[in-house]
């Protein structure tokens, strides 16, 4: 298993967007190359594939499907996840979260809500075997 901890915050000065991996920063995005985030009504936490059409799709991750919160040996997944609106409240909401996979056959994505006994907060799993996906 191969974890990081990644984080994204503005900073409230500049506005630049700050990337800390590891308790380090490594550097930032501009805040003039996102003009529009003020106006953002949504964000989002994933992975994707991608493959030549008519060749099988490969595995996401270790190629598992989600399967428990606590067994995180198999698919991907974030914990701790985590934002902070125009107001400064912290989501998501477990309303809010929508979930989205283009094709079961092949990947899945649970979202399991907020899951303290197992110091992981907010806690998702996606991922799956790929294949041929279209049967």
């Amino acid at each position: 298993m191969y974890e990081v901890n990644l984080s994204i915050a503005q900073d409230p000065g500049t506005k630049n967007w700050w990337l800390e991996l590891d308790g380090k920063y490594v550097g930032y995005f501009p805040a003039k190359l996102f003009s529009n985030l003020a106006s953002a009504d949504g964000v989002g936490w994933g992975g994707r594939t991608r493959t030549p059409p008519g060749t099988p799709s490969p595995p996401m991750g270790s190629g598992h499907f989600p399967d428990s919160y606590d067994n995180r040996d198999h698919a991907c997944y974030f914990r701790f996840v985590s934002f902070r609106d125009a107001l400064g409240d912290e989501g998501p909401d477990r309303k809010q979260v929508k979930l989205f996979t283009d094709n079961s056959n092949c990947y899945d994505v649970e979202y399991y809500g907020y899951v303290p006994h197992l110091h992981v907060g907010h806690f998702l799993q996606f991922g799956g075997p790929g294949g041929n996906c279209d049967n």
